[in-house]
Parts: C-alpha cells; structure tokens; sequence
C-alpha cells in the first residue's frame, strides 16, 4: 500500500487527553463498548484531512472539558517516506502543519489525503434538506477540485458581502453601480460552481447502479439529479431580474447557495419512496461511488466506516468490504466483533478500545 494513516496522538481530543493509536494498512477494525471514544477517533482522523470533524459540531466543542486547545498529530506512510501531519485548534486559531510547513490557509492544505466517511447521520442525505445534499457536493468536490474550492471560498465571501449591501439599502435608494460589481464578481465564481457540481454529479451517475445492484438484493436504480437555480448561461440576466426582489427581501434570492439536488430511486424521490432500508442501501451506494471516483484519481484515500455495519445484513457487510480493497485504508468501528461477517475479521487488523488504557492492540 502506497499511503496509510500510521498512527494518531490525540491531546485533549473530545475525550481523550493524551492517546496514541497505531494503525496497520488495509483494514482496521476498531473494538470497543459504547462511549469508550470509537467515534472520537474517527473524528480525529477526520480532522486530520479537514481540520473539522464530519459531525455538525463547534470547533471549541471538540476540546476536552478543562482545557483551552487541542493538538492531532498524524505520521503517515506515503511512498515510502513519513509525512507528519499536526491540525490543532485553540479559541484563537486553527492550524495545519505539515513536515514542519504551517499552512498559511485551511484550503492550501486541503487534497493532501481524501476521506470518504459513512456514518449513521448519513441517512440526512437523502432525507434531510436542499443545504444537505450542497454540503455533501462542496466537500466531496472540493477535496478533490482546487478550482472548485477556491470559487466556493470566493462565492462564499461576495455572497456575504452583497447580503450585508442589500440589507443596507432600499429600492430608492441603492448604488446600482456597487451592487454591479459585486454581482459580477459573484456570478464568475457562481459559474465555476455550477460546472463543477454538473461535472461531479455526471461522474458520479455512472457507478452508482452498478454498486446498488452489488449490495442489494432488488434491483433498482438510483440517481442524483442536478437542479440549478439558475441556468449557468443565464445567470448575468436572472442576476439583473432579481435585483428588485432582492432588495426587498434583503438577501441574493439566486445563485448556486440555492441549487437543489434530488436523489431518485426507481424515478421517485427517494425521501418520499423508500423505506428505511432502503434509504440506508442508497446511501452507501452514493458514498461507494464516491471512493470509486476518486480512486481513479488519487491513491491517498482513507475511509471511515463508524457505526454502520450493525445495521446491515452479512451479505451487504461482505459485498461493501469487497468493494473497499487493499488498496484503501479502512476504519471500521463496532461494539463486538461477533456481529461483522467472519471474512471482514479475517481480513482486519483489530484496534481494541478500553476507556483509559493507553496501549492500544493492533
């Protein structure tokens, strides 16, 4: 294997204070009862990549009780050399070192490694709202596209900008000239964006049916449908449109920050359709397509599996395990080894958790 997680330290790290794991390549089950910090490691290895974790939390809430910073030191394998990587976080600031090179912004830093994780909250992808799924598409697409990250930081910025101006003014009394500007600026990095996300979602179609059909025992088809607010060609002329309707309403009522993305099985959006089981089977097959996309584009790819498998049956634990070669690094967290198909633990190296023990078994 090419590139591998080696091991973690974890300093005052959600509930550890000082721990260090050591990892092997290939499989890693990670052992252990609930709230002894399975999930807490996944996080760390996540920060790791992202310098945030993958749950909908604040940066200070990921500091141990009683203590005002956080350090995650990484010693990867990467072609044969030893990448040391440290993302630490205090209530000043955030950092990404990398053999001893400060990153001056999280974003220089981000594509070092990618990470595709599955976790219980993934059902909100296909359940939860239009922000959800646009959140889904600018961290998978920026971790892999620089020119897409860097419209998004831009967009993100302008949009900011404009929203202040327009809660400024009123339809009497607005400086069209200001407010061009702003929105030409706006509309570059809008056009960028929906490209892009076209682009990814197009790639992405093309592997998820035959994944789908792989871990399920019916034969469906899944589909993500793109829906732009706005047609790309024309966003300079709905930009001029909207201009009275977005004085009123004091916001920018257009653009990629209101895209929506639908995710269809059998021609049904899938929130409406499915059943449980099968909103859980749609959603690993969009994150399996994921790894399968972006293997082709890079080797230094880490995935995390936290908490999934005791939901799902031996045969979609076996099927998914297959897709996920030796070739990728994987994290598997569970509560007991009994519950996972033999072949996935014949396979792993075992992480055993015991809440204060610092010497972790490989």
């Amino acid at each position: 294997m090419s590139f591998y997680l080696k091991q973690i330290q974890l300093i005052n790290f959600r509930c550890y204070q000082n721990r260090t794991f050591k990892f092997a390549p290939g499989k890693n089950l990670i052992v252990g009862t609930n709230a002894v910090g399975k999930t807490s490691l996944m996080e760390g290895i996540y920060c790791l990549g992202f310098a945030k974790t993958f749950r909908n939390v604040k940066d200070v809430d990921l500091i141990n009780k009683g203590n005002s910073f956080y350090n995650l030191k990484g010693e990867f394998f990467n072609n044969g050399e030893i990448d040391k990587v440290i993302s630490s976080y205090n209530q000043e600031n955030k950092r990404i070192i990398k053999n001893n090179q400060i990153y001056k912004t999280i974003s220089d830093y981000l594509g070092y490694f990618n990470i595709i994780c599955f976790d219980p909250d993934d059902l909100e992808l296909v359940k939860g709202g239009p922000s959800v799924r646009r959140k889904f598409l600018d961290v998978n697409i920026g971790q892999i596209n620089h020119k897409y990250l860097n419209a998004l930081i831009k967009l993100k910025k302008i949009l900011k900008e404009r929203n202040e101006y327009l809660k400024s003014v009123d339809i009497n009394n607005f400086d069209k000239v200001l407010l061009d500007i702003l929105t030409t600026s706006l509309v570059k990095e809008a056009e960028i964006i929906i490209s892009e996300r076209k682009r990814f979602i197009n790639e992405l179609n093309t592997y998820l049916n035959p994944i789908l059909n792989q871990i399920s025992s019916q034969r469906e088809n899944v589909e993500i449908v793109y829906k732009p607010n706005c047609n790309v060609d024309k966003l300079w002329k709905t930009s001029q449109e909207k201009v009275t309707q977005d004085i009123i309403m004091q916001t920018t009522t257009w653009g990629p920050n209101r895209d929506e993305v639908l995710i269809l099985v059998n021609g049904e959006i899938a929130a409406n359709y499915c059943s449980q089981g099968q909103i859980r089977s749609t959603c690993l097959t969009i994150k399996l397509g994921l790894v399968e996309m972006i293997k082709k584009i890079t080797d230094r790819i880490i995935v995390i599996l936290d908490d999934v498998f005791s939901e799902l049956d031996c045969h979609r634990q076996n099927e998914i395990v297959k897709m996920l070669d030796n070739n990728i690094q994987t994290f598997i967290t569970t509560t007991s080894i009994q519950s996972l198909n033999n072949n996935i633990i014949s396979e792993s190296n075992v992480v055993e958790i015991e809440r204060g023990n610092d010497d972790e078994r490989i």
